[in-house]
């Protein structure tokens, strides 16, 4: 790294490091939107199966089931966000530690926004969220579906 950027990092620490506060509040309240849905999601679905147990009624089965489907989608919407927010909170750890050599190289103004996604192909994005769905943190989703369609399959 050439002197002249090793300035530009220790001008712009602060709003750097101010950045990156930013960034880790952002993935904070995302993961936490993540958990308020999978909470609502769980509780409407216990609610749901729950009534078509008493009321012996299969569409009330249906409804659960896609409102957890519904609700899963949200999730894995905040997990593929938090991913990605991530993704540029490692950019800028790289930076002001010195790691990422290239960074500076390519970035024409380091006061560079690091909140703001960057844009990404389609393709790239599609396989961002394909991961993301086959993420563990969805499992709970999954297993709710084969329950749910089982005692659908029962009744």
């Amino acid at each position: 790294m050439n002197p002249n950027n090793q300035n530009l990092i220790k001008e712009n620490r602060d709003y750097l490091v101010k950045q990156s506060e930013m960034l880790q509040a952002v993935v904070t309240r995302m993961a936490s939107n993540s958990l308020a849905v999978k909470q609502l999601g769980f509780s409407i679905w216990t609610a749901l199966v729950g009534f078509g147990f008493t009321n012996k009624t299969p569409s009330l089965f249906v409804l659960a089931i896609i409102s957890v489907i519904l609700l899963a989608l949200l999730d894995m919407y905040y997990l593929f966000l938090e991913r990605r927010f991530r993704t540029n909170f490692n950019r800028l750890t790289e930076l002001l530690c010195g790691f990422d050599k290239d960074a500076l190289e390519n970035m024409k103004n380091l006061k560079g926004n690091f909140i703001k996604l960057e844009r990404i192909s389609a393709g790239q994005e599609f396989k961002m969220y394909v991961s993301t769905i086959k993420s563990w943190a969805n499992l709970p989703y999954l297993v709710v579906i084969v329950v749910t369609l089982t005692i659908l399959s029962y009744k």
